[in-house]
């Protein structure tokens, strides 16, 4: 990735403070500078100006436990992927990350039984995710987050988070203890799915995939003054993303499209129009 740059998205909607507004949000390093209804002068002076003329809608980045290196081989029973060299496996990690990306899972949650894989490539690219491992089995990275297991129990920054069969859960085992919705289980992870499985409604599971960041202290999961430059663009000009300009409509546009237009992660676009920005990836990654 490039690295944070200034970033205006104008005339749009926007889910902030649990309500669909309009306006603008500003976008400057790892934060949202601003949000509001009326963008200042010199925030048109930013690296990037998107105009959507109110056919727009954007959310916060999601987040999720997921599979690592493994997740393309789910489903597979006794994966042996001995097969593939350390440099290819970083390579897959790579790629499953980025998928993950242009879903909208801004911060994925990985369980991976190659946490070192995980860790090198995220950290040389540098990308962003929770990293869960045991306990001094990889170094730790300023820049990165992580949870440790010991056994059973979690902890974040030292601090105790609780038992991993009760903060992580399956979505139709949401509950108000759980942190982060397990989707390891889930071929595509993707809101519409996870709500299906797991028949929630879609106000709840919004709140469900945005609460990692609000548990883990890294802000409130909505696009506010202040809040993570973690945020989905929806682009609805797009002739087969055309609906209603209504707000109670407008909140459910992440369950119907598959990919957000835009995906922005620290600051930065990780995903635009189909392109993928965070990384180069190789044509051929599976042998």
């Amino acid at each position: 990735m490039n690295g944070p740059r200034k970033i205006l998205l104008k005339n749009l909607y926007y889910y902030g403070d649990r309500i669909v507004k309009k306006g603008f949000v500003y976008v400057e390093e790892h934060l949202v500078k601003d949000a509001g209804e009326e963008a200042l002068p010199e925030y048109e002076l930013s690296d990037v100006v998107y105009d959507f003329n109110n056919h727009a809608y954007a959310v916060h980045g999601f987040s999720m436990v997921l599979r690592g290196v493994e997740q393309p081989f789910r489903g597979i029973i006794h994966t042996d992927l001995s097969v593939y060299t350390e440099s290819e496996l970083e390579k897959i990690a790579l790629h499953v990350i980025t998928v993950y990306y242009s879903l909208g899972i801004t911060l994925p949650i990985i369980e991976t039984d190659h946490p070192g894989i995980v860790n090198k490539v995220v950290k040389e690219h540098g990308l962003q995710l929770v990293l869960v491992h045991d306990r001094g089995v990889i170094t730790h990275y300023g820049s990165l987050f992580y949870i440790e297991r010991d056994g059973e129990r979690l902890y974040y920054q030292d601090s105790f988070v609780g038992f991993e069969n009760k903060v992580f859960c399956r979505p139709e085992k949401l509950d108000e203890g759980c942190i982060a919705i397990d989707a390891r289980s889930v071929d595509l992870p993707h809101p519409s799915v996870i709500s299906a499985l797991g028949r929630i409604d879609f106000k709840r599971l919004l709140e469900a995939l945005s609460k990692p960041y609000r548990s883990l202290g890294l802000d409130n999961g909505c696009v506010d003054k202040g809040s993570r430059s973690d945020i989905l663009v929806y682009d609805l000009r797009s002739p087969l993303k055309q609906q209603p300009l209504i707000p109670e409509i407008l909140f459910r546009t992440p369950f119907k499209n598959l990919q957000p237009d835009l995906v922005i992660v620290k600051g930065d676009f990780a995903f635009e129009y189909g392109e993928i920005l965070t990384v180069s990836l190789p044509r051929v990654i599976f042998k």
